[in-house]
């Protein structure tokens, strides 16, 4: 047995449980943060930009599948085979399979995106891109649950029953300044910081007790029109944007969130007399479904992660109107 758990058998927590390994425990999720917490005990992880791993160890067996129950042996075998020797025993541990770019040293999902389609091996393998495995957290152990322990407990099971070598890391973590440490990520271009609840148990479910405080990106580009409303939202449901390029309006992607209704009737007012038939985007990637298409007149500030090797925008955030610019001088920013 662990020497943590050792020790908080000995104290008689009430909070522990004893039962077989469970076949699956449904992830605990984090929600989007606004800003880093101000009350309360709390731990700041980095954000990895990778997917989501649940690992199984049983008898010497390794499992491991992704947070909607795939199974991901096939795609990551090298760090399956790490696995069956650093971990001491049966136990269900969290964690995030990650690329990292040689070039930022950062965690990459672009990278990633070449892995996590195969489920072959032996093409796993041959991928030439390497993986490592930041585990996070340790949610049962030789028979005992800890979903109902503090995470401060579960983390240092989780440091005594797996050995720790490339490629499986402990994922670091701070106890305080994490507005400087969000700062720090924002400005080596990491994604951003997870805050966790010092004291909060483990719920497989979506919980304001672990928040992600996500590094975002700005640039101006130009609407070049917009599609369809569904559901009760009015005037538009996503604005497609891009930027000029040799003369050229290049498409960037579409952006549906971060309108509230004010916003959307605003926009709605502005691109009324703006509408044509035709697309102003140069030929390439295309939005499907309705789509109005508008002269390029109209310049939006945008947050986005980052841009894809296609040149499209991911995870992106309107966040305002720049009236300040015309649409001709809008680049692509690196």
């Amino acid at each position: 047995m662990s020497r943590r758990l050792d020790a908080l058998s000995k104290t008689a927590n009430a909070r522990l449980r004893y039962r077989a390994q469970p076949g699956w425990i449904p992830p605990m999720l984090a929600t989007l943060g606004e800003a880093p917490p101000r009350a309360g005990q709390w731990l700041y992880e980095p954000k990895l930009d990778g997917v989501r791993a649940l690992i199984y160890a049983s008898g010497g067996e390794i499992r491991m599948f992704s947070r909607n129950r795939k199974p991901l042996e096939g795609a990551y075998p090298e760090l399956i085979d790490a696995l069956s020797f650093a971990v001491r025993g049966d136990a269900v541990l969290d964690g995030e399979v990650v690329a990292v770019d040689p070039e930022t040293g950062q965690s990459s999902f672009s990278r990633l995106q070449r892995r996590m389609q195969l489920r072959d091996a032996t093409r796993a393998r041959g991928s030439g891109v390497p993986v490592e495995l930041y585990l996070f957290d340790c949610l049962y152990y030789e028979g005992i649950d800890l979903t109902g322990l503090p995470l401060v407990d579960r983390k240092a099971v989780l440091r005594d029953v797996v050995w720790y070598d490339d490629p499986i890391r402990f994922t670091p973590f701070r106890t305080t300044n994490c507005a400087a440490m969000l700062r720090e990520a924002c400005a080596k271009g990491a994604e951003g910081i997870i805050a966790k609840r010092a004291e909060g148990r483990y719920v497989s479910a979506r919980s304001p007790d672990w928040l992600k405080l996500k590094c975002v990106h700005q640039q101006e580009l130009v609407v070049g029109g917009y599609t369809a409303p569904k559901g009760s939202r009015e005037n538009l449901g996503a604005l497609l944007v891009g930027y000029y390029e040799h003369g050229a309006l290049r498409y960037a992607g579409r952006v549906g969130t971060g309108y509230d209704r004010a916003t959307l009737e605003l926009l709605g007012r502005k691109l009324a007399p703006l509408h044509r038939r035709t697309s102003p985007f140069a030929p390439g990637p295309a939005p499907a479904g309705e789509v109005h298409w508008v002269t390029p007149k109209l310049v939006v500030e945008i947050g986005f992660g980052e841009w894809t090797p296609s040149g499209l925008l991911r995870h992106p955030r309107y966040l305002g109107l720049r009236e300040d610019k015309t649409a001709a001088e809008v680049r692509k920013e690196d």
